[in-house]
């Protein structure tokens, strides 16, 4: 593997896509967003090693530690990760909108009572069907999940492409 930083990138990056694409799936949703977690946990393990032999890079690497756990919602990543690896699985909230079908019988105006009822055909009850639109951290302002995890996602790629100019 050429560069494992990047990979573990790459594999939080699918994980993320994965979410997006079993958004309605509650199980689905909840697998791969423990695996975006680990895996976007690992992306600075992954350049600790990396990079370690680098001279200079312990000390960057110890400032950029500050930074990041003075970051609240860089710390609130690990601390939900560590609840989904050692406790238990995550909880998100979900937001869902139901539709309602209904069925509408326009009658002329003038047109008997018994016309009227021809008219109208019973039709078998249609099931309500709820949709899932929005899934969010009830423990960080209710914070949209992925939206959270992109902007998380995206800072850790920026320290890891400034180690990579910093330390080639």
């Amino acid at each position: 593997m050429k560069n494992p930083t990047r990979y573990k990138i790459r594999e939080a990056e699918y994980f993320l896509s994965m979410m997006n694409y079993v958004f309605e799936d509650d199980d689905s949703f909840s697998y791969n967003l423990s695996a975006f977690l680990s895996a976007a946990r690992s992306i600075t393990w992954s350049m600790q090693e990396q990079y370690k032999h680098r001279q200079n890079f312990d000390e960057w690497y110890r400032q950029k530690q500050i930074k990041m756990s003075a970051d609240p919602e860089l710390r609130y990543l690990n601390e939900v990760r560590v609840e989904d690896v050692h406790r238990k699985p995550v909880l998100t909230g979900a937001t869902r909108e139901r539709s309602i079908p209904a069925d509408i019988s326009l009658v002329e105006r003038g047109t008997s009572v018994a016309e009227q009822a021809k008219e109208v055909e019973p039709k078998p009850p249609t099931q309500r069907r709820s949709k899932t639109v929005r899934r969010f951290f009830p423990k960080f302002g209710q914070v949209d999940v992925i939206a959270f995890c992109e902007n998380q996602l995206a800072k850790l790629a920026k320290i890891v492409e400034e180690c990579e100019n910093r330390f080639p």
